[in-house]
């Protein structure tokens, strides 16, 4: 037995064309593309990134699909690492201007 994966086979542009353009009548997604043709997003966006350049050298423009929806959990969670971090970076100024502070008051305090 080979060690090779198989490869699925190529998705003709009439096929990829066709799948799109019956999403897009349903209001789908590129997610809905990709269930269409049985392929993974990553699969169907990379399709659609190749076929884009070739429709428009023709005049074709394909229409946009409605954008998958994304629950905000994961930029909530960078919004808090990024203002902890930033909190930290303030709190660490505000200490060492204190440290500054006091060292500059000890010196005019022994002139």
């Amino acid at each position: 037995m080979s060690d090779k994966k198989q490869r699925a086979e190529a998705i003709s542009a009439k096929a990829f064309v066709e799948a799109y353009v019956k999403v897009h009548q349903s209001g789908g997604t590129i997610s809905d593309v990709a269930d269409e043709l049985g392929r993974s997003i990553e699969q169907t966006r990379s399709k659609k990134n190749a076929l884009t350049p070739a429709l428009a050298d023709r005049g074709i423009k394909l229409p946009k699909l409605v954008r998958q929806g994304r629950n905000g959990t994961s930029y909530d969670e960078a919004a808090q690492v990024a203002g902890d971090y930033l909190a930290n970076l303030m709190a660490d100024s505000d200490e060492a201007e204190a440290d500054v502070s006091e060292e500059a008051g000890l010196e005019f305090a022994s002139e």
